[in-house]
């Protein structure tokens, strides 16, 4: 794909030598950032919500998240280019956390905010309202500290996620980077494993399949239940700074895995490192980005939307979407535009199956919540699930994903029933194995409810089964027989309070 990339009047304030670095300059304010930020903010709060939120100007979030994620040391160009990566970053996922109440979170699940420098203002005052788009709105684009060699595809790491300029490409200034090594006893690494759902006795780990740029895309856990996982999901187990990416090998050595790997982070877009070293040999901006998001459009803000309305905390999100007061009994609903669905049609819906579910379980929940995405990706930066999950029911709220989609599976309105009858059975049913939690919201969602096996008990899935799923066909299967579980435990209780 050639590269589209629209160089515009990039540099506002001071020039450039031909090493990359700033000529002699006065130090930029936050006033002069907020004044450059056009009223437009971000609301920043802790991950998991439950601490303050902190309003702040675009641009003096901008500068305080380069001073977190870039490197301290790096050339004038490299600053700048991830100045404007991580001003569409904000932009793209603004209403991430809505369900906090915030837009963004300040951890490495969104992007790490540190206290701004002299360095990093100028960079951002230089880019100030530069973003690179991608039909017509902020690109969905990420980066990471170092690829090791090769960038990774973001459809590898968030499975549904595939952007034209999100690929698998060689990064030819790493070549002479040494390897990392880390050796882990074969214990810890089964305990890490055991709190991640999986169940049984690790004897072993190796890789099983690489993907194009090389990295471990999915592991086989000798004696464990189930005895594979993605290399994402293995890493994130391990700990993501104990395992620095998956681009790595493995040996098992009686007691003892010795990794030896490429890289720091997921590798999927910009690599800091690489930009830093594209800036001290000459690169320019355009360059950097254009290596790093090749085709995406780099534009200034002019003519979009500036301050965003004071809206509460859920109705946050995409312009395009097309929320509704809260309605009947307390459900507050949100389509997008154009959904297959009306708004009225799942209130009316979500009633119905709460006051079915209730009866029957003897339990309600209020107020309820329900947001149909408007596209794959938004459900994922909603709940870190991937595109083959239909709905995600937490404490009050629904999440599902796009109408069109649920059609094509068991049918909208059933994927919203099963949604709420997960609502009702959450809390007393806390602290249970996630079969007991999934297997009774799918049999109670049913109509008419299943009979109860009368063969050989199933296999119930292990928590790892159900919520660290390699496939679709995985997550089914593995659903169904939670279900199944459920069915003959219930036909022996009759009380489904009373099933562990």
């Amino acid at each position: 794909m050639k590269s589209q990339l629209v160089i515009f009047a990039l540099f506002v304030v001071g020039s450039m030598g031909r090493d990359g670095t700033a000529a002699a300059q006065p130090q930029i304010t936050d006033a002069q950032l907020e004044a450059a930020s056009a009223e437009r903010v971000v609301r920043v709060g802790p991950l998991g919500g439950g601490g303050p939120v902190v309003t702040l100007p675009l641009e003096v979030y901008v500068a305080r998240v380069l001073a977190g994620e870039g490197e301290p040391r790096a050339a004038e160009a490299a600053r700048r280019a991830l100045a404007v990566a991580i001003r569409t970053y904000a932009l793209a996922n603004l209403g991430r956390h809505a369900r906090e109440g915030f837009d963004l979170c300040d951890s490495t699940h969104c992007q790490v905010p540190r206290t701004a420098t002299p360095a990093t203002r100028q960079a951002v005052y230089a880019t100030a309202a530069g973003v690179l788009m991608y039909e017509g709105a902020p690109a969905e684009l990420f980066y990471s500290a170092s690829c090791g060699g090769y960038s990774e595809s973001a459809a590898q790491v968030w499975p549904g996620v595939n952007y034209p300029y999100l690929q698998a490409a060689p990064d030819e200034v790493h070549r002479d980077d040494p390897p990392w090594t880390v050796v882990l006893g074969l214990q810890d690494v089964a305990r890490a494993l055991e709190r991640a759902g999986f169940q049984g006795r690790l004897r072993g780990v190796r890789v099983d399949d690489r993907n194009a740029s090389g990295r471990a895309a999915r592991l086989r856990v000798q004696g464990l239940v189930p005895d594979v996982i993605a290399g994402d999901q293995f890493r994130a187990a391990i700990g993501t700074t104990t395992l620095r990416s998956t681009a790595f090998s493995v040996e098992t050595r009686g007691s003892r895995l010795h990794f030896t790997g490429r890289g720091y982070g997921h590798g999927v877009g910009m690599c800091v490192i690489g930009a830093g070293r594209r800036a001290a040999r000459g690169d320019s901006v355009e360059a950097i980005l254009a290596q790093y998001y090749p085709g995406l459009a780099l534009t200034r803000l002019e003519g979009m939307a500036a301050a965003r309305p004071a809206v509460p905390p859920i109705l946050i999100g995409p312009p395009a979407a097309a929320p509704a007061a809260p309605g009947r009994g307390g459900i507050a609903v949100r389509v997008p535009a154009g959904s297959p669905v009306a708004a009225a049609e799942v209130e009316r819906m979500t009633a119905r199956a709460h006051e079915d579910l209730a009866k029957t379980l003897g339990v309600s929940v209020a107020p309820i919540t329900v947001r149909v995405h408007e596209s794959l990706e938004s459900f994922r930066q909603a709940t870190g699930r991937p595109w083959w999950v239909s709905s995600i029911s937490e404490g009050t709220a629904i999440d599902l994903v796009p109408a069109a989609l649920l059609a094509q599976r068991d049918g909208f309105e059933t994927a919203l029933r099963t949604a709420v009858a997960e609502l009702l059975v959450s809390q007393a049913l806390a602290g249970r194995p996630a079969w007991v939690r999934v297997g009774a919201a799918r049999y109670f969602a049913r109509e008419p409810r299943p009979a109860a096996a009368t063969r050989e008990a199933p296999r119930c899935p292990s928590d790892a089964e159900l919520t660290l799923a390699i496939s679709a066909s995985a997550q089914r299967e593995a659903e169904a027989r939670a279900e199944r579980c459920f069915a003959r435990a219930y036909a022996r209780t009759r009380d489904w309070r009373a099933i562990r």
